[in-house]
């Protein structure tokens, strides 16, 4: 079972990460072709091609912090 994480945490540790990579631009199909404005985008943990189920290890390191 998965653990269950606040919207604040996924979108403040994903804010602050420099290997953040959206699923969406991993996959090549650009922003603009799903309909994501850049103004209207939010950066959230699940959303990156690292975060595996929560599993990302710099997810782990910075969501131990916030409990």
């Amino acid at each position: 079972m998965e653990k269950s994480y606040t919207e604040k945490q996924l979108r403040g540790i994903a804010e602050e990460c420099q290997e953040f990579e959206h699923i969406i631009n991993a996959m090549g199909y650009g922003y603009s072709l799903l309909n994501v404005s850049a103004t209207d985008y939010v950066r959230r943990c699940t959303d990156c091609t690292h975060w595996l189920g929560g599993s990302c290890n710099i997810f782990q390191k910075e969501v131990s912090q916030w409990e």
